[in-house]
């Protein structure tokens, strides 16, 4: 078996920062958008407990942004955060990162008078002037209940929004605890065929549903171009060998394929470097003791079904070398890896 095919045929090995988990095929985080905005509603309605949860739907609201904002990956993102019913500007459009804009969301009040805050949504979507100089593609994700009593019409001012703002995606997280709120929110969402929806109790209880909204929103995964390396040079990732909480032994699969490692290595001439990598949780010694330990791992048994112990190296990089970035469980889960390279 050649190295180009045992790339396609084996899985990262897992450095275990919580708990072991398998990592998906080599890929690259592309993003979806080159900025957004959370346009969230801050009317009294938004002050009273959602009836279903009995939780404050603007605390919800302020925990799922901060949930997101977790989410996100440093793609070179802008981002800004406004609220409607009153029309504020919380943070302007500008260049992204997770801690300002926490800062930002933290700025909301869950607690503001509702005594006559009626909710203008149409007249907030009018005011929504700063999306003409978002850079494009753009998203502007409006979090809201659904309730519109005053002012004109929230889902004809989101079609004359999208009309005069074009490569500008509207999407819609529901806060509705009312069948007239949601229809108005399903209303705008129909208006653009790009709009990601999702309601914002679930988003909160289900992480996966999280990171899909994330996704959908802001990045996409494509496979990695595979470059062709010189004989000499080339690089095998491990990418489906799974070792207990906070344990160097390795298990069935993980023996299996390095078998088949061994059998490719011992068919060429050469060192090889063998290098393990771990994600950014948990701390620089920790981390630099784990890597170095299932590097070992890897050796031993790689000397065991002889391979020449004299040629392989290990290096324990602990999480000095991510190659994606290590804000979202999936991107951690690519960092935890061992990679073996020629050494010319």
């Amino acid at each position: 078996m050649k190295i180009s095919k045992l790339l396609t045929l084996v899985a990262a090995l897992m450095l275990v920062c919580a708990a072991p988990a398998f990592a998906a095929g080599q890929s690259t985080l592309v993003p979806k958008i080159s900025s957004f905005d959370f346009f969230v509603d801050y009317s009294g309605s938004m002050m009273m407990s959602h009836e279903k949860t009995g939780k404050n739907k603007m605390e919800m609201t302020k925990k799922l942004l901060s949930a997101i904002n977790a989410k996100i990956p440093a793609l070179g993102y802008e981002g800004g955060l406004h609220t409607f019913a009153p029309s504020t500007e919380i943070q302007p459009v500008a260049a992204w990162d997770k801690a300002s804009y926490e800062k930002a969301i933290k700025k909301l009040n869950e607690n503001e008078d509702t005594f006559a805050r009626m909710t203008p949504m149409g007249t907030g979507l009018q005011k929504a002037t700063y999306a003409k100089a978002m850079k494009r593609k753009a998203a502007m994700i409006m979090i809201s209940d659904g309730e519109s009593n005053l002012g004109s019409d929230p889902v004809a001012e989101a079609k004359l929004l999208l009309s005069t703002n074009p490569g500008l995606c509207l999407h819609v997280i529901s806060m509705a605890d009312k069948p007239a709120g949601q229809a108005t929110l399903d209303a705008i969402a129909k208006l653009n065929g790009c709009a990601v929806t999702a309601k914002g109790p679930e988003l909160l209880a289900n992480e996966a549903a999280l990171d899909k909204f994330v996704r959908d929103v802001f990045y996409e995964e494509k496979a990695a171009p595979v470059a062709a390396a010189a004989p000499m040079d080339e690089v095998i990732v491990l990418r489906s060998i799974q070792f207990a909480l906070n344990s160097a032994k390795l298990d069935a699969t993980a023996t299996s394929i390095l078998v088949e490692t061994a059998a490719i290595l011992k068919s060429k001439k050469g060192s090889v470097e063998v290098a393990g990598h771990t994600c950014s949780l948990g701390t620089d010694e920790y981390n630099q003791k784990l890597s170095e330990a299932r590097a070992k791992s890897v050796k031993d048994f790689l000397v065991k079904q002889g391979v020449e112990s004299s040629r392989l190296i290990t290096k324990g990089y602990g999480e000095s070398k991510p190659k994606y970035d290590n804000s979202t469980e999936e991107t951690r889960k690519l960092n935890r890896r061992v990679e073996l390279s020629f050494i010319k």
